[in-house]
């Protein structure tokens, strides 16, 4: 009964004595994880910060569309100047030229504008 008492005694005791050593490496392992994110929070927001200070580089760029892009901003123009004015709703490729339509005094106008134009 002795022996019994002394072996839970002695079990009991290198449970409570391990705990605190596995609770503390928990607390590290989280101090550490914590450290990481900050630091890589810092890096990000130094990463926009240089983003907002350097200028956006377009020159020599192409533009995806080709040069369908500039063909559609002219057919806006001519579309705007043809309706005497008004707001540009959408311009969308029809056939061999655009279907653009213009807003003024709350009527919509649809006009077709040849590429050739």
């Amino acid at each position: 009964m002795r022996t019994s008492l002394l072996l839970v005694c002695a079990l009991v005791s290198a449970g409570l004595l391990s705990g605190p050593a596995d609770a503390r490496q928990r607390n590290d392992e989280r101090q550490d994880r914590r450290e990481q994110r900050q630091e890589r929070a810092q890096e990000q927001r130094q990463e926009r910060v240089q983003e907002q200070r350097e200028p956006r580089r377009t020159e020599g760029r192409r533009d995806d569309r080709g040069d369908r892009g500039d063909r559609s901003a002219d057919a806006a123009r001519l579309a705007q100047q043809r309706n005497g004015g008004g707001r540009v709703l959408a311009v969308e490729p029809e056939g061999r030229g655009y279907r653009v339509k213009v807003l003024k005094d709350g009527e919509v106008r649809t006009h077709h504008i040849d590429v050739d134009n």
